[in-house]
């Protein structure tokens, strides 16, 4: 698997962010860095907003990103390279490499060799690999020595981070979103309130942002639908309001999806689900729309 740039850039309109490196972000030179992020949560729970840390490291050019099937849906909120941790070969992959995983997978689920093996390769290689994980101390404890000893404990060389902060740095730092950080740590949401906010368009929420009657040409929230649209999910999904739905809680922390998923589909309606014509809607005037 090879790694390569953003098939599109969501962020790009926001210049502050254009060109960053994670190493330089988080002020340490480390191959490895486990990020613990609390809203990850034990498969069997109703889980929500598993994978709402890939935007912001998508930011930083990661762009493959290894985790469960269990968490994969057709669409994607951002486009990135899925490899499913069942049955991945960690010799197989490159760096920079995101790795998003729970306790319970590494330990009950199988991922405790690519765990492992990865971990490993990230020092010898110098590459870099970032694991999300549930705990800032993950164990591999069929390769652990010492009882309880984890990865970090184990391994000087492994910076360990915590999502909350540092999506508080980036907002701080780079963004003007006009959404409450306790609705969501969603990077990608920020990204378009800020762009939407600078146009005197609405700004304030999530539901706010997917107005596509009002949203700039520029926005983030293009691109989910243009996602849509070439992936083909219009000929492969049934009940397309509900599977929207349900796949937009993997990107968000709280509230119904329903309406969100209802203004993807109504601007994939007026557009024939076709890529031209959703691109010469986006590019009119909002006025006209």
């Amino acid at each position: 698997m090879t790694h390569h740039n953003t098939k599109s850039d969501w962020f790009s309109p926001i210049e502050s962010v254009s060109n960053l490196d994670l190493r330089e972000f988080i002020n340490v030179d480390a191959p490895m860095v486990v990020v613990r992020d609390p809203q990850l949560q034990r498969r069997d729970q109703h889980a929500r907003a598993q994978l709402r840390s890939l935007p912001l490291f998508q930011v930083f050019d990661f762009n493959t990103v290894v985790h469960t099937d269990v968490w994969a849906n057709r669409f994607q909120l951002v486009d990135y390279d899925h490899l499913a941790s069942e049955g991945a070969n960690a010799d197989e992959l490159t760096f920079p490499l995101l790795h998003v995983v729970t306790q319970e997978g590494i330990e009950e689920y199988a991922e405790e060799q690519l765990v492992r093996r990865l971990t490993e390769r990230a020092l010898e290689e110098g590459g870099t690999y970032v694991l999300v994980a549930d705990t800032a101390a993950p164990k591999t404890p069929k390769y652990t020595k010492k009882p309880g000893k984890s990865i970090v404990d184990e391994f000087a060389e492994i910076t360990p981070a915590d999502y909350d902060h540092l999506s508080s740095v980036f907002l701080e730092k780079y963004l003007t979103s006009k959404i409450p950080v306790v609705d969501t740590r969603n990077v990608f949401f920020h990204s378009a309130s800020t762009i939407h906010a600078r146009q005197d368009a609405p700004a304030d929420s999530i539901d706010a942002l997917f107005d596509y009657t009002k949203a700039p040409s520029n926005s983030p929230v293009w691109e989910p639908a243009r996602y849509f649209i070439e992936s083909d999910l219009e000929s492969v999904l049934e009940n397309m309001s509900d599977r929207l739905r349900e796949a937009l809680r993997s990107w968000t922390e709280r509230g119904d999806t329903q309406k969100v998923a209802n203004n993807i589909l109504e601007v994939l309606q007026v557009c024939d689900y076709d890529t031209e014509k959703l691109e010469a809607y986006r590019n009119q005037p909002a006025r006209k729309r």
